[in-house]
C-alpha cells in the first residue's frame, strides 16, 4: 500500500492536524478513525480539509485491500444519519445501494458529494437468482386469464434492459453481477442445457454491456467455480466470494478455497459477510454459531492468507445497521477497515 508520509504533506500539516483532531501523527493512515464531520473541520479549516481530501483521494488511488459496503436505502424520508452514505468512513471505497431506482433528491446529492469529495465508487448489484426467483412468482400467481406471457429467455432480458439503465439514469460508477449458479454434475441432460442457456444468456448480456461501457465497474459476487465461462471475471474490479451465511471463520475458508480453481484470477478475491440485522431477536444473521459478530470475525480472518490465497477485498451486505450497533458509529466497519488496511507505522 502507498505510503501516506511519500505524499507531499509537510510535517507542519501533520502536526496542526493531530492537534486539532487529537489524533496522533501515526493515526493518519488511518482514514476511517478520522471522524473530520463531527470535528466540523471542514468548517473551521477549509484549507486543512481540502488538504485532507486530496490525502485522501492519494489514499483510494494506492494499492490496498478493497472495503464494500452495501446499504439499505429505502427510506426516503431519513430520520438518522445511518441513512446518509456520506456518513459511512471515509475509507470505503465502494457503496452499494440495496434498492438502485426511485432515488430521492437528498440520495442523490449524497452521490455526488461522497464521489466528489472522498473519491468513493457508488455502484448496485444486479443479481441472476433474483430476477429468476421474480420469475417464478410471477408463474405461481398467474391464472389461465392472466398467464404469463413471457418465457423465462424474454424476462430475464427485460429485467437486465431495465436495471443497466440504471447507471445511465443515475449516473452510477457500475454494477456488481451477482450470479452464484449450481454445480452441474448431477444434472440431467434437460436440465443442464437449460441452465446453459441461461447462464449464456446472462453472461453475455453482461460483457456486451461492459464492451459498451468501459468506463464503468463491474465487480462479481457469487461463486465463480460455477461459471460455464470466466473470461468475464477478467473485467471484474473485485471476484467477491459471498459467505453471507457462514457460521465459522472455518467455513469463510472453506467458502474461498472452493472458488479456487484454474482459469479464476486469484489477485482479485474478497469476502461478502452480512451485518446484523437489528429486528433479528434470535441473532440468526450477523452472528457466527459461537455468538461472535460475523463482522468482527470477518476483520480476525481477512487478513490471513488461506491457501497461498490473499483476500483483497472486503465487504459487508446491508451496513448502514452497523451504525447503531455500539455507542462508536460503524464500530464493526472501521474495525473491518484497520484491520485489512492497517496504518504505517
Amino acid at each position: 500500500m502507498k505510503k501516506y508520509n511519500k505524499n507531499n504533506i509537510s510535517l507542519t500539516l501533520f502536526c496542526l492536524l493531530a492537534v486539532i483532531l487529537m489524533v496522533s501523527c501515526d493515526d493518519w493512515k488511518e482514514v476511517e478513525t478520522i471522524d473530520l464531520d463531527k470535528a466540523d473541520i471542514s468548517k473551521d479549516n477549509p484549507e486543512l480539509y481540502a488538504k485532507y481530501l486530496e490525502n485522501l483521494h492519494e489514499y483510494k488511488k494506492s494499492n490496498h485491500v478493497l472495503v464494500y459496503a452495501w446499504v439499505d436505502n429505502s427510506e426516503k424520508n431519513p430520520f438518522s444519519r445511518a441513512h446518509h452514505i456520506t456518513d459511512l468512513p471515509d475509507s470505503v471505497d465502494i457503496i452499494g445501494l440495496i434498492h438502485p431506482d426511485k432515488l430521492a433528491d437528498w440520495e442523490l446529492e449524497d452521490i455526488s458529494k461522497v464521489r466528489s469529495e472522498k473519491a468513493t465508487k457508488v455502484i448496485y448489484t444486479i443479481d441472476f437468482e433474483a430476477i429468476k426467483a421474480a420469475f417464478n412468482a410471477k408463474l405461481e400467481m398467474a391464472t389461465e386469464d392472466e398467464p404469463v406471457a413471457l418465457d423465462f429467455l424474454d424476462f430475464l432480458t427485460d429485467s437486465l434492459e431495465y436495471s443497466l439503465s440504471l447507471v445511465q439514469k443515475y449516473n452510477y460508477d457500475g454494477i456488481c453481477i451477482g450470479y452464484a449458479g449450481k454445480s452441474r454434475l448431477h444434472m440431467r441432460p434437460n436440465e443442464l442445457n437449460q441452465y446453459i442457456e441461461n447462464e449464456t444468456a446472462f453472461i453475455n448480456i453482461m460483457r456486451d454491456w461492459k464492451k459498451r461501457n468501459p468506463e464503468k465497474i463491474i465487480t462479481y459476487e457469487g461463486k465463480p467455480q460455477n461459471l460455464i465461462d470466466t473470461s468475464l471475471l477478467d473485467d471484474c474490479l473485485s471476484i467477491l466470494i459471498s459467505g453471507k451465511t457462514a457460521k465459522a471463520k472455518d467455513e469463510l475458508t472453506y467458502t474461498l478455497l472452493l472458488a479456487n480453481i484454474d482459469n479464476i484470477p486469484k489477485d482479485r478475491f474478497g469476502m461478502v459477510v452480512m451485518a446484523i440485522n437489528l429486528n433479528d431477536p434470535n441473532k440468526s444473521i450477523g452472528y457466527f454459531a459461537n455468538g461472535t459478530v460475523t463482522m468482527e470475525g470477518l476483520a480476525d480472518w481477512a487478513p490471513v492468507v488461506h491457501g497461498e490465497i490473499k483476500v483483497n477485498a472486503v465487504g459487508v451486505y446491508n451496513a448502514s445497521t452497523d451504525y447503531h450497533t455500539t455507542v462508536k458509529d460503524y464500530y464493526y466497519l472501521r474495525k473491518i477497515i484497520s484491520s485489512v488496511n492497517p496504518s504505517v507505522k
